[in-house]
């Protein structure tokens, strides 16, 4: 009865400190190029392109297992696409060929799980859901001899969200106690349909983004000397 109380108390110790060197977290920053698209809409995909553009926000990482982490941001993006497609008029009477660029701004947050290996330079693979709030709309079409612009916004055409999955890998780097680097590589694929009326007969426009991303983490106070070991 003894040993098994011994036993009972080493297991809740050892259980203590193993969370103890993971319940934490790091705050950061990430940002880097991120190539936007649109898909869903026969029209959209036979005349646009996708566009880079730049993304970047503050972002947080917590390890709560040996092997496993979650982490989120708090990013402004830029998504659509740009190309040069035929412009009509309300009636449906051809208006020309336009050059034409696409901007629906979001604020994204994802829900990332982390699988990761390794030591001080750890790889690390990623998943999860992204939800998006779009905040603004600009739609530029230029036509390409005069020049003359004609400029749509608002977002009354568009519905209010976005969202869908991201899959991606990266490195972490323990620079320090306190410092820790990353470079990710993300691709994210919208599953909702962002439009609100039809766009030449289709009622479905979903958005597309891969990302490269470096950033920096800051580990506070006291736990700086464990973030070696699950960076």
């Amino acid at each position: 009865m003894k040993r098994s109380r011994i036993c009972l108390i080493l297991l809740m110790l050892i259980a203590g400190k193993m969370r103890a060197q993971h319940d934490f977290f790091q705050y950061g920053f990430q940002t880097g190029p991120t190539r936007v698209n649109l898909y869903g809409n026969p029209f959209i995909e036979a005349f646009l392109e996708p566009e880079w553009r730049v993304t970047g926000g503050p972002a947080v990482y917590y390890p709560f297992a040996r092997k496993w982490a979650i982490r989120s941001h708090l990013f402004f993006e830029s998504k659509g696409s740009g190309g040069v497609i035929p412009l009509y008029d309300d009636e449906g009477e051809p208006m020309g060929i336009y050059n034409v660029k696409t901007q629906l701004r979001y604020i994204n947050i994802p829900l990332l799980f982390d699988f990761h290996f390794g030591r001080r330079l750890r790889g690390n693979l990623t998943g999860g859901p992204f939800l998006g709030l779009l905040v603004g709309h600009r739609t530029v079409y230029t036509q390409p001899v005069s020049g003359e612009e004609i400029v749509s916004k608002g977002t009354s055409s568009f519905i209010p969200w976005d969202g869908g999955v991201i899959f991606g890998s990266g490195v972490r780097y323990g620079l320090n106690k306190r410092i820790t680097l990353s470079l990710d590589g993300r691709f994210n694929i919208g599953m909702t349909n962002v439009i609100s009326r039809p766009i030449l007969s289709s009622l479905t426009i979903y958005t597309l983004s891969s990302q490269i991303l470096f950033g920096i983490y800051y580990t506070p106070g006291y736990n700086a000397g464990k973030a070696r070991n699950v960076n």
